[in-house]
């Protein structure tokens, strides 16, 4: 049982990108590479823009506000591309959040039941997990594509939920982003916001509307620190 500042849970849904996974260098990478052979800077606010989206929806925003003359089919193709030399890598396990990976392997150690629900992909995220040592963690693994409808929605949180076996009642939600946890909240499911510099002009909302806020995941471990444990 996860249980933290009043929060009580049997099941954790952990997002990927911005949470456990400290994606903003790769994306503002690979943003600026994408951009850059068409000519033109990133947009401003672009990556807040799409944070909670899944590629499909990514290249459809994209094509609708910026490159009209071009087939969101190709855009994927080019990102997922670019995204599997930087995920399968070799040493992608470099990615993760400083103490992420532990977090992960303590909540697991006391029995709470982990699933995944992103807006990534599994040719990206599985090289990275498994990279990580933390693949196995998992009882579950949902994407947005899965759920047919991106984070803005409660339906991927609410089929983690059913994956674990639990109301979402007794699941916490770790997600960096405000429409993600916006949409946990309406599936029922208590929320942990994690910060994350891709989205700090939403901190002060996130502290707001969350029923927990975390600079860093260090934060988890201080209590026992300071019992000696």
């Amino acid at each position: 049982m996860f249980e933290w500042k009043g929060i009580c849970a049997a099941g954790a849904v952990f997002d990927l990108d911005g949470t456990l996974i400290d994606s903003m260098e790769i994306w503002r990478e690979i943003d600026e590479e994408f951009f850059a052979k068409r000519g033109m800077p990133v947009p401003a606010h672009y990556q807040e823009d799409i944070a909670h989206l899944g590629f499909r929806d990514v290249a459809a925003f994209t094509v609708k506000n910026y490159l009209p003359h071009e087939r969101e089919e190709d855009m994927i193709a080019e990102w997922n591309e670019m995204c599997r030399q930087k995920y399968g890598a070799k040493g992608s396990g470099k990615y993760f959040k400083p103490d992420a990976r532990r977090f992960v392997l303590s909540l697991r150690g006391q029995g709470v039941k982990l699933c995944v629900a992103t807006a990534s992909s599994p040719e990206l995220f599985v090289p990275a997990l498994k990279e990580g040592g933390i693949y196995g963690a998992f009882e579950g693994f949902f994407t947005v594509d899965d759920a047919g409808r991106n984070k803005s929605f409660p339906d991927i949180f609410l089929m983690a939920a059913e994956r674990l076996g639990l109301p979402p009642a007794d699941c916490v939600a770790f997600e960096d982003s405000l429409t993600a946890l916006r949409a946990a909240k309406r599936a029922g499911m208590q929320t942990v916001a994690v910060y994350d510099k891709s989205s700090e002009g939403q901190t002060e909302s996130l502290k707001a509307e969350a029923d927990a806020f975390v600079y860093a995941f260090s934060e988890f471990f201080e209590i026992d620190q300071k019992r000696g444990i």
